[in-house]
């Protein structure tokens, strides 16, 4: 799959996969946060590289609505419970399910990155520490 073995992509493609991840976010009506890589540019105000988009939704934000959104989108819901992944062009964007409760997520960051509004943990050293932990 490109983007796992390796590729990586430009600031444009990243930016287009990051605009259309908001966009199923936003119609899904559920607080998401920024992941990994994607996370840390958009803390640090940089151009997006890396090798795809990653973003997380709590456990118990997949609510039957949820569920019904994401078939008219063609995934599956019955295999949504670690989370999913899709592709933008070449891009991946992988959105992890998360389960337990952190605080680093309970007051999220509000950050200003391009021409969007995106949440991040609060405070973010602690999640950059511990984000392979997160479960």
């Amino acid at each position: 799959m490109n983007g796992m073995n390796g590729q990586i992509f430009n600031h444009e493609e990243l930016y287009k996969a990051l605009l259309n991840v908001e966009d199923l976010m936003d119609s899904l009506l559920t607080p998401w946060f920024l992941h990994n890589k994607t996370a840390e540019d958009v803390k640090n105000n940089k151009l997006l590289e890396g090798n795809g988009i990653d973003v997380m939704i709590r456990d118990k934000s997949i609510t039957q609505y949820v569920r019904d959104i994401l078939k008219g989108y063609s995934f599956d819901p019955a295999t949504l419970k670690n989370g999913f992944e899709y592709k933008v062009g070449n891009v991946p964007v992988r959105i992890k399910i998360y389960t337990k409760d952190y605080e680093f997520f309970k007051y999220p960051d509000h950050v200003v990155y391009q021409f969007g509004t995106y949440q991040l943990a609060n405070p973010f050293d602690i999640y950059w520490k511990s984000r392979f932990l997160i479960r």
